[in-house]
């Protein structure tokens, strides 16, 4: 096998990142995964009421539902495993998701396949509680997915606005955990040290997420978009790699 060493393979991958975020094939592949778990949670439900069913009917022929069961678990974890791996290429983070998120569409599974088990028993009011309860817990992850990206987006609009009159100054990593040779990244807190137009040394902690290529250590430097209005407001502080200077590159380290 032949190599091609007059490319450089840091740049090479930070090109090929480039090039898969926000990609239709990252898309589809999170659409593939939604629709696998989505399935998956279908086909569990609907099991879990076959074993009912069976009883009701006094059978020694099991339902066909019940074998639902084998087929949904391996959905679920296969449809997790393209899902993020989609997620990561189409966001460009270690763990990020577009949309409405993988658990809203978990529970929406398994509140379709309670319904259709349910409606497929004898009339059992009281088995109607369990399909009702799972379209409340699919509701609310629902709304609270709705309400992150409201937020999300509202960050971003701050974000927006700061970048044109805020400062830009370099900042010190004073502390950031380190991982260990199995993990593939890390999602956890950042401290920074900088120094404010004023000559004020100030710290700020922020959560973000790495991959293992991308993650900084302590004493690298980094640098700090804040405003220098109310450079105490931590909410209106950014921390990005060194030489950052668009909304792009203050988002590379956020969750």
């Amino acid at each position: 096998m032949k190599y091609n060493n007059t490319i450089d393979p840091i740049e090479a991958r930070k090109q090929r990142i480039v090039r898969q975020k926000g990609s239709q094939g990252a898309l589809v592949g999170i659409f593939i995964g939604h629709a696998m778990i989505l399935l998956g949670a279908v086909f569990i439900a609907r099991a879990i009421f076959g074993f009912l069913e069976q009883d009701m009917i006094n059978s020694d022929e099991p339902p066909l539902a019940i074998f639902g069961m084998a087929a949904g678990l391996p959905f679920i974890i296969l449809g997790l495993f393209v899902h993020i791996g989609a997620s990561r290429r189409f966001t460009g983070k270690l763990f990020s998701s577009p949309g409405i998120g993988s658990g809203t569409v978990l529970f929406t599974g398994f509140t379709v396949g309670a319904w259709w088990g349910a409606l497929s028993l004898p009339a059992q009011g009281a088995l109607w509680i369990i399909p009702s309860i799972l379209t409340v817990i699919a509701g609310l992850l629902l709304i609270n997915g709705i309400l992150f990206r409201i937020r999300k987006s509202a960050r971003h609009s701050v974000l927006a606005n700061i970048i044109k009159d805020g400062k830009i100054t370099i900042a010190v990593i004073t502390d950031i955990p380190e991982i260990d040779a199995s993990s593939g990244g890390l999602i956890g807190t950042i401290t920074v040290k900088f120094t404010d137009m004023a000559g004020v040394d100030r710290w700020v902690q922020k959560i973000g997420q790495w991959k293992r290529a991308d993650l900084p250590k302590t004493g690298d430097k980094a640098t700090i978009l804040y405003d220098p209005g109310c450079p105490e407001n931590v909410s209106r502080i950014w921390i990005g790699p060194p030489g950052s200077t668009s909304i792009t590159d203050f988002t590379l380290w956020h969750s």
